[in-house]
């Protein structure tokens, strides 16, 4: 009977902490306007299903990966605006100007790979491994997913 009560508590804070983290990207959809904004809502939702993570697990994990998700995105943000520019200027910039640009590409990129590293070692430190490899099939299965939905609409 004991055994039973565990489980199903178990289960019920599972549920409940998918609902609550589902209720907060709800808000926080109804309450932004930006496409940005709403695309993060969904994949926090996406994540947390897949993830299945515990209400401690949530607590511990989201705010590793929130910081994580600032620090990549600012380096994207880099990377693009130099192939941008490399991609405006190439036929007016010097050799060494495109050089520059391209170095800049490369060292965003190596970046990019460090971040993930460090916070991969984060993340094994808040998650059990499984969880950990599932987050990153589940970002890939959401990037699927959205491409898919934005080739739909085409």
């Amino acid at each position: 009977m004991i055994k039973n009560f565990s489980i199903n508590l178990n289960t019920f804070m599972k549920n409940t902490a998918f609902l609550f983290l589902f209720f907060i990207a709800s808000n926080l959809v109804a309450q932004q306007e930006s496409k940005h904004e709403k695309l993060e809502a969904m994949k926090i939702a996406f994540i947390t299903e897949k993830l299945s993570l515990t209400t401690k697990e949530a607590q511990s994990f989201w705010p590793v990966y929130n910081e994580y998700s600032q620090k990549i995105e600012k380096l994207r943000k880099t990377k693009r605006s130099d192939l941008g520019e490399l991609k405006i200027n190439i036929e007016n910039s010097s050799d060494k100007e495109i050089e520059a640009l391209l170095s800049d590409v490369f060292d965003a990129k190596t970046k990019e790979i460090e971040l993930q590293k460090e916070y991969y070692s984060k993340y094994t430190k808040v998650l059990p491994i499984k969880k950990v490899a599932l987050l990153y099939q589940s970002e890939h299965q959401f990037k699927k997913e959205l491409l898919k939905r934005i080739k739909d609409k085409r």
